[in-house]
């Protein structure tokens, strides 16, 4: 009988931790409980301060709901007219490439580079306002260069190479790289003004 009751109370346990996914277009996965689910949107619960709150997902940006027992509903369809150009096992491939860029795509030689960049410039030309420059113009130029797969970040050996794969990767891994290298070349040029009022000035004016 206490077996029973064990399994039972286990069960529950598991039941009340168990959560809906929702899988929306850019990668980011949604976690709680459906509500309910519509041409519009999805609604779900989410745990908060000893509560549950119920938010809102318009069901454009949702690719799929999965429920707690892994049963999965899909709310993307393939339509050139809403910009939807891909069938559905390739969006999974891009999906996947925006969920990879996002946890393991790491832009350091270009957020070393602005820093390098916005200091040795506003050092080097003494500049003051025009240094305010160098942060939007560097981090504009790099939303151009290709974005390369990091090392190791690739969760699935067979999405190597693919080229929606790869699509999806850029998509996310490009915004992050000109995020990081505006607020590397921001530092940097902080670092230069620094430099340049508390170094560099007092000793040509000693």
């Amino acid at each position: 009988m206490r077996i029973l009751l064990f399994l039972s109370l286990m069960l529950c346990l598991a039941t009340v931790r168990a959560q809906d996914k929702i899988n929306l277009m850019n990668g980011q996965v949604l976690e709680g409980q459906v509500i309910g689910q519509s041409s519009l949107e999805i609604r779900y619960l989410v745990p908060h301060k000893h509560k549950r709150v119920e938010r809102a997902e318009p069901t454009s940006s949702v690719f799929s709901v999965v429920d707690s027992l892994g049963h999965e509903k899909v709310w993307y369809f393939m339509d050139t007219l809403f910009g939807n150009d891909y069938t559905i096992p390739q969006m999974r491939w891009f999906i996947k490439g925006e969920q990879d860029a996002r946890k393991g795509y790491r832009p350091i030689l270009p957020a070393l580079g602005g820093f390098v960049l916005g200091a040795g410039l506003t050092m080097a030309l003494d500049l003051e306002v025009n240094s305010l420059l160098i942060p939007p113009i560097y981090a504009g130029a790099m939303s151009f260069p290709r974005v390369y797969v990091t090392r190791g970040s690739i969760t699935d050996p067979n999405m190597e190479g693919d080229p929606i794969y790869a699509t999806g990767y850029s998509a996310v891994g490009r915004p992050k790289r000109v995020v990081r290298s505006l607020l590397s070349s921001a530092v940097g040029v902080v670092v230069g003004l620094a430099m340049n009022r508390y170094v560099i000035d007092p000793s040509r004016n000693p």
